[in-house]
């Protein structure tokens, strides 16, 4: 039977939406609302607005719109039923169970399991940590307590140890009835043999101390085993795979417990382990996040830019050693791009945070983070340390390794000091130093070698004429150029669904700086060189003469065209078979939902001043 009706009015009235998003993320109120960055969009300033009065949401950037319910499920990725039945849990009503496909029983179940085994596994880990009477538990203990750590924070973080014999693990995990397949679902334990499974499994974790990894709800769904041997050449960190409920590049460690420290302080400290996290916490500094790895993803700086706020700072903190400054870089970058102003914050040689704190006490770090320096001078002093700048070839590399960083800055004003200084250092004019800067391309920006093939048998025409018009402004319109600078990567999704919009997309994410026919060319010819001859053709035929009201009428008649596609989609859903009556009622309801986003966008399209629709 589908949820009645009541039981959802129920649950909705029981629940404050302002409270519920404030245990995500932080808000920050503004007359009757309250407002924040995004959580489904990239974006720079707030648009995400939370309506006490309504108990709504709605983002006036990707207009993601909806209630309690709507919110749980688009932050959580949860299914109607599974939201509902959260919410429910926490407002202590009870909701009785949907009739669902068997898939979606299977994946819900699947799910529950999981979070029950990794709960109950880091419990398992905990108690052998502290109760268990093996050498192996005494040598963690030990471990542990020349580390600092104590009994008490050991069961503050729920510390645990996954012992070297991992008979005693799987023997528990037969106990408590877990399945073979199951246990390799959670990532506790996998194949011996990918190609033989009849050769059974083995326990990942053996002989590490266990970190468990929270969600926002203080939920364990994975672990990070350290090993105890500094001196074996074994990984450090070993990590739980990705699993339904685990992915890595969605997950700090500690950020459960620090999050409101980060939003309050609108700043927010990066290190590389779990106890160098841990030693500050218990020091009083409490906006710090761990990543897992050196890997720093998109996401995790989203992620950090809700908390931090527009004002946010980031402060990396890594090792010295070359790893540590690569991986700083590639962190730099993400979190630049996201708006945060990032700063580097020195440690002495082959000293962390935990290290420094015991060494020399926590004043000695506290002060190294107030004099932690602008990012980009801490590359050019590392950069300096390491090259000979007398020498023709190492001012080159240290000019190549410096521009990307800097142009990625949006800052105009910070980002030419930048090209003034550096310039100064190298002994060569700012115009050639800017030049430069200004054709530095983003790795990750820059055409895969393995699509550029693909890419020129597809660049032949574009038959959209909204991306025809939006080509031409973005590379001839000064005030398009501008639109480009501050908006336009909240819009990049409606491009996604179509195949000509590649050359757009790219010419987006690296605008042109300005609308010379010289320096256009200079562009197209390194920047977009795959797509010459088209954006030549684009750029000469005869049109009327564009604007700045053109280009949002080709914006708002792709929104249409996109939300049009998502109507046909889930109008054809509701034909496909075993789909309850309460799934259905949700996408009948989602695409009224989208029709009346429809009319309003149409309404918008004719209201933009000197319509020629």
């Amino acid at each position: 039977m589908p949820i009645p009706e009541e039981t959802i009015q129920q649950i909705l009235s029981s629940t404050d939406i302002v409270e519920l998003v404030e245990g995500y993320f932080p808000l920050q109120k503004k007359g009757q609302d309250f407002w924040a960055v995004c959580p489904f969009h990239s974006e720079k300033s707030p648009s995400f607005k939370v309506s006490p009065t309504r108990q709504a949401y709605y983002c006036f950037g990707c207009n993601a719109k909806g209630n309690a319910i709507g919110f749980v499920m688009n932050y959580e990725n949860l299914d109607f039923p599974s939201a509902v039945k959260r919410l429910g849990s926490k407002a202590g009503i009870t909701v009785q169970e949907d009739e669902q496909s068997p898939e979606a029983k299977n994946e819900l179940k699947l799910r529950k399991d999981i979070t029950k085994i990794n709960r109950n596994a880091g419990e398992w880990f905990h108690n052998y940590l502290l109760k268990s009477t093996t050498p192996d538990a005494s040598n963690a203990r030990d471990y542990l307590k020349a580390r600092n750590i104590t009994n008490q924070i050991a069961k503050d973080w729920r510390i645990g140890f996954a012992p070297s014999n991992t008979n005693e693990f799987s023997t528990w995990a037969r106990d408590q009835g877990f399945s073979g397949n199951l246990m390799k679902e959670s990532g506790l334990m996998s194949l011996r043999d990918e190609q033989a499974p009849q050769k059974g499994l083995y326990a990942r974790f053996r002989n590490r101390i266990m970190f468990p990894l929270n969600n926002d709800f203080g939920e364990t769904i994975a672990f990070s085993g350290r090993t105890m041997d500094s001196q074996s050449k074994i990984a450090k960190y070993v990590n739980s795979p990705e699993t339904l409920i685990f992915k890595k590049s969605n997950i700090f460690f500690g950020l459960d417990k620090t999050k409101r420290a980060i939003a309050k302080e609108e700043a927010v400290i990066i290190c590389e382990g779990q106890i160098d996290l841990i030693r500050c916490y218990e020091n009083g500094i409490e906006n710090i996040v761990a990543p897992l790895g050196t890997a720093f993803t998109e996401h995790h700086s989203r992620t950090l830019r809700r908390f931090t706020g527009e004002r946010g700072e980031a402060f990396l903190c890594f090792d010295s050693d070359s790893a540590g400054y690569k991986a700083a870089i590639r962190a730099y970058k993400e979190l630049s791009s996201a708006g945060l102003y990032v700063r580097a914050i020195q440690l002495p040689p082959n000293q962390d945070p935990d290290s420094l704190i015991v060494a020399y006490g926590v004043d000695d770090f506290i002060e190294r983070i107030s004099s932690a320096k602008p990012f980009y001078l801490f590359q050019i002093e590392s950069l300096s340390n390491s090259l000979d700048l007398h020498n023709p070839k190492d001012r080159v590399r240290f000019a190549n390794e410096i521009s990307p960083s800097i142009s990625i800055i949006k800052d105009s004003v910070a980002r030419e000091a930048m090209v003034n200084d550096v310039a100064t250092r190298l002994g060569i004019p700012s115009d050639d130093f800017r030049k430069r800067v200004a054709a530095s391309i983003k790795k990750e920006w820059s055409p895969k070698s393995e699509n550029k093939i693909s890419a020129s048998n597809n660049n032949n025409n574009i038959t959209d004429q909204n991306i025809r018009i939006l080509i031409k402004l973005a590379l001839t319109n000064e005030e398009t150029q501008e639109w480009i600078k501050e908006s336009a990567e909240e819009h990049i999704s409606i491009l996604e669904t179509s195949t000509e919009s590649d050359p757009l997309i790219k010419i987006w994410k690296i605008p042109p700086t300005s609308v010379s026919t010289e320096d256009i060319n200079t562009y197209i010819a390194t920047k977009l060189v795959d797509y010459q001859d088209l954006l030549t053709e684009i750029l000469i035929e005869k049109t009327a003469e564009l604007t700045f009201d053109d280009h949002q009428r080709a914006i708002m008649r792709l929104k249409i065209k996109d939300l049009q596609t998502k109507i046909d989609t889930n109008k054809t859903k509701v034909t496909q078979a075993n789909l309850s009556n309460h799934q259905i009622i949700e996408i009948t309801s989602k695409v009224e939902t989208q029709r009346k986003e429809l009319l309003d966008f149409k309404i918008a399209l004719k209201n933009i001043a000197g319509t020629r629709e």
